[in-house]
């Protein structure tokens, strides 16, 4: 039982970052950087990577002058003010610089040190820091620079520049260490923190949540890395207005008072690490509850996304269904008028063919006597040829035998028997000679009569 109830929520544990990332890609990142300048060198998230640095730059810049103006100096007022000095201008830098744009983020820091430099050279009374004067000018001056090549690195061409910081500057300066400062954005409203977010504000919301979320968290690491030397230099201070004081001046006369104060002022100090413990730990839950919250808002906000993609998602489908029903039956009919079209052509076709056959019907019955008597005509041609030919065979055959006839009749009259006395053996042999001579069709001529009488004696 307990699975089952807790299966929906690790599936929805499992599936709100892939929301929270697919929402991410689908949401632009750009800032007031790049609606107000296409051509900038660096992004709006380079842009907070440099502020980042430029922070940690300008602390380091106002301890150490400060440290090196209260190493100077034996006066407990310019020991005051440099400790002000740091503490507060530090604080009002890490203030401008949790601002939600970085291009916004870094006019307001460029705005503060322009405020400190016109404090420093044109002070209401006398100088703050009295000889050292020039330290905290130089320090400045050098900041000063730093932000200079940084607007160098962003680009020449924003709507918003250095005289816009001077302007800002000499119209709102600060008057005291306290760094109490007029509001940039109530001023400057059209120009700091008016980001055009593109797109849903659902989108907006969810892209830009993991970037301020790691802003956040990185502007709190660096601060806490500054908490404890705030702690510090509020006890420094704490110890010199106490030793300031009349109070203190007339208790100091008596040991024993003096021995308390010590006392009480060593208590103090030893309490500053619990203090700075529990600050910190104020701040972690504060950032804590913050991000229960927001990703508890985070959730209705996906829960109700959802369900209008649901209701959009059936409305497309049923659009589209309806649209198919509509192309298929428009497919059918055409097909349907396809088919009558080529059952029409078909019979056109058929009808066609018929009229050409029966053409040509008729006249092969218009021509066929013609060719039956040509046909009989070139027949009796034929056979009389055949007749001619025959009766020619025959003539020349029955010439032929009647000339071999003839030469037949002939050497038999020719080959009488002559009345000579012949012996019984030439008798013969001349009768066998003439038959012999007759079957070979050839005619012996007779011996001459001198040698038929001498064969006869």
């Amino acid at each position: 039982m307990f699975r089952l109830r807790t299966l929906p929520s690790l599936g929805l544990f499992f599936i709100l970052p892939f929301a929270v990332l697919g929402c991410q890609t689908l949401q632009s990142s750009d800032g007031l950087l790049e609606q107000e300048s296409p051509n900038a060198k660096v992004s709006s998230r380079q842009l907070r990577i440099v502020l980042d640095d430029l922070v940690l730059q300008y602390s380091s810049q106002v301890e150490l002058a400060a440290d090196q103006i209260i190493a100077e100096n034996n006066d407990p007022r310019v020991c005051k003010n440099a400790l002000m000095w740091k503490m507060n201008s530090i604080a009002s830098c890490f203030q401008a610089a949790s601002r939600r744009d970085p291009l916004g983020a870094y006019f307001d820091i460029w705005i503060l040190n322009k405020q400190s430099l016109g404090l420093f050279k044109n002070p209401s009374d006398s100088p703050l820091f009295g000889t050292s004067q020039p330290i905290a000018i130089s320090a400045t001056q050098e900041i000063e620079t730093i932000m200079t090549s940084v607007l160098d690195l962003i680009g020449d061409d924003l709507p918003v520049d250095e005289a816009f910081a001077n302007t800002f500057a000499r119209e709102h300066p600060i008057n005291d260490l306290y760094f109490k400062r007029a509001s940039i954005t109530a001023n400057y409203t059209k120009y700091i923190d008016s980001v055009k977010i593109k797109g849903p504000e659902l989108l907006g919301v969810v892209g830009d949540i993991d970037q301020q979320l790691d802003q956040i968290q990185r502007l709190s690491s660096m601060y806490a890395e500054f908490l404890p030397k705030q702690a510090r230099w509020n006890g420094e201070l704490m110890i010199m207005e106490t030793l300031q004081s009349n109070a203190v001046i007339a208790s100091l006369q008596n040991m024993s008072l003096a021995a308390n104060g010590v006392a009480t002022i060593a208590d103090t100090t030893q309490a500053i690490p619990r203090l700075i413990e529990r600050e910190r730990n104020f701040l972690n839950n504060a950032i804590t509850d913050e991000r229960i919250a927001t990703m508890e808002t985070l959730e209705k906000m996906r829960s109700e996304t959802l369900n209008s993609f649901q209701e959009e998602r059936i409305a497309v489908m049923g659009q589209i269904e309806s649209e198919r029903d509509a192309v298929l039956n428009a497919v059918q009919e055409q097909r349907i008028a396809a088919t009558k079209d080529l059952s029409r052509l078909g019979e056109d076709s058929f009808v066609k063919m018929d009229q050409v056959i029966d053409a040509k019907i008729e006249d092969i019955a218009q021509h066929g006597s013609d060719l039956i008597d040509h046909g009989f005509l070139r027949l009796l041609q034929l056979l009389g040829a055949v007749g001619v030919l025959t009766l020619l065979f025959a003539t020349a055959f029955l010439q032929i035998r009647k000339h071999h006839r003839g030469n037949a009749e002939s050497n038999r009259g020719s080959v009488a028997p002559i009345g000579i006395h012949t012996p019984p053996n030439a008798e013969h042999e001349i009768s066998v000679n003439a038959e012999s001579n007759l079957s070979s069709g050839a005619v012996t001529p007779h011996p001459p009569v001198e040698n038929r009488l001498r064969r006869a004696a």
